[in-house]
């Protein structure tokens, strides 16, 4: 057993690997979370968090590797012997007990006095703005209700480790988006471990300390969710959280980075540099990112499109741009348009001149 040091993580994954049969859900992944953190397994169905998360709460056995919490080993230890509290997307609520019975039921098999249990459901209920609601039944309560008294069940028993299975996925959009904030300063003001999975990239970036993405069974980027963002390491993290423009494209030779993409040369990052001349790659740029220029500028990377569709999406307008042609394939980019009642009116057809930033540009080598 090792003993917890102040700067250690709470919670150490150590190699974790996972197979059912020949088919590998987890390979090789290693974590920290540290203590109080709030972190988020995003990714795909089938991509191997809700495996992870299992396996640290004991309902899977890994096939390798290690899971250590505050210092003990808790690899082999069944659900019983290990410290969290669990919500699952299905609520998992007792529906012939009370909400009240509900929120009780760990704190009574501990075997902790009846006054105390009642204060502690008193509390609960309080923290999670259900006072009143003691002796209702889970079909007599909301979605966003039963999600609330699973959590005040979960952290009844005052848990190290919270783990939150896709929590709030089965609730209607606006239910959601609320229930978000409110699950976020809660684990804020309780300063408890927590680990959610979700495949929501919103929920992530919102609510999120860190993201751990996760593609085919590995972690794929670890980071803040600006970070994830803003600087996505890997083509697959960049199109799975937002929307990314991805043209593709073949490195040239010159004094500063250059990439041609069909008709165009654009000028890239410093850090595309040491990539030879020939080298297939694809120049990625998020929607925001693409500047709708109203008169011609000095400067690099301005190109000329053609409007090929507009979405209206109330506070903004979505642009599909044709770039340009080459063999036949088309180029595309995604603008964002904002409302602008001195310019003139974008339709189908319209030609926009484009500015895309040097800065804004990620370039990303074509695997061979």
């Amino acid at each position: 057993m090792t003993p917890m040091t102040h700067a250690s993580p709470y919670l150490q994954i150590r190699h974790i690997s996972k197979c059912f049969g020949k088919v590998a859900a987890l390979d090789d992944v290693s974590l920290d979370v540290r203590e109080g953190e709030f972190l988020f397994l995003l990714g795909p169905s089938g991509c191997g968090k809700t495996t992870l998360l299992r396996i640290i709460a004991g309902l899977e056995t890994p096939s390798a590797g290690q899971v250590i919490q505050a210092g003990v080993d808790v690899t082999r230890l069944p659900p019983s012997q290990r410290d969290f509290g669990i919500v699952f997307q299905s609520y998992a609520l007792f529906p012939n007990l009370t909400v009240a019975q509900n929120i009780a039921y760990g704190l009574e098999n501990q075997r902790l006095p009846r006054l105390q249990v009642q204060m502690r459901v008193a509390e609960m209920l309080q923290l999670v703005g259900l006072t009143g609601y003691e002796a209702r039944y889970p079909a007599q309560l909301s979605g966003g209700q039963q999600q609330r008294v699973a959590l005040a069940r979960a952290l009844a028993i005052s848990p190290g480790l919270l783990l939150l299975d896709e929590p709030l996925s089965a609730l209607d959009a606006r239910v959601r988006s609320r229930l978000r904030l409110e699950v976020a300063a809660l684990q804020r003001r309780l300063g408890v471990t927590t680990i959610m999975v979700t495949h929501d990239q919103e929920e992530a970036l919102t609510m999120a300390d860190r993201i751990v993405v996760m593609d085919h069974g590995r972690i794929a980027q670890i980071g803040a969710p600006r970070e994830i963002y803003r600087a996505p390491a890997t083509p697959f993290v960049a199109d799975f959280v937002g929307l990314m423009n991805f043209l593709p494209g073949v490195m040239v030779e010159g004094r500063v980075a250059q990439v041609r993409c069909g008709g165009v040369t654009l000028q890239v990052p410093a850090d595309a540099q040491g990539l030879p001349p020939g080298r297939e790659v694809t120049v990625a740029i998020r929607p925001e990112d693409v500047r709708i220029l109203r008169n011609g500028l000095d400067m690099v990377n301005v190109v000329e499109t053609r409007v090929h569709e507009v979405e209206f999406l109330g506070p903004f307008q979505r642009l599909h741009l044709e770039l340009a042609h080459q063999a036949g394939c088309r180029l595309g980019l995604t603008a964002y348009l904002e409302p602008d009642r001195q310019a003139r009116p974008v339709y189908k057809g319209t030609e926009l001149t484009v500015h895309l930033p040097v800065e804004a540009l990620r370039v990303y080598p074509v695997a061979t």
